[in-house]
């Protein structure tokens, strides 16, 4: 079955895993906007991407959350930015599309092979 690339859809899901959790540590950070003293959550998304294209992304290599530093804190000691998350997730839902796009077409492959192989 060498059509079958199961390391290449495994790490594609990864990858999927990855944007998700970014994308809920953004939504969340936007939504504790106006809550005292909260601080913004983040991971390292570059590393996390690289471990999940490499097929690393087990439940044992989840990427590390943690608060973000060196952004302006007001008063209340709130430092979530509005901006700063916007970006965030229009980043992510490029590397989604991209994910997605991907994975779409690995399966694509797939079924060629197999349309493919009952022809014969």
């Amino acid at each position: 079955m060498s059509w079958l690339d199961a390391s290449s859809i495994q790490g594609l899901v990864n990858y999927l895993d990855v944007t998700a959790l970014r994308e809920k540590l953004a939504v969340g950070n936007i939504a504790n906007i106006d809550t005292p003293g909260y601080r913004t959550l983040d991971i390292n998304f570059q590393n996390a991407l690289q471990q999940a294209n490499q097929g690393l992304g087990s439940a044992s290599l989840a990427p590390r959350v943690f608060q973000v530093k060196g952004l302006i804190e007001r008063p209340d000691g709130n430092n979530v930015s509005l901006d700063r998350e916007s970006v965030i997730l229009a980043g992510v839902q490029l590397e989604y599309r991209t994910a997605i796009a991907l994975l779409h077409e690995e399966f694509r492959r797939i079924e060629m092979a197999i349309n493919a192989n009952g022809g014969a």
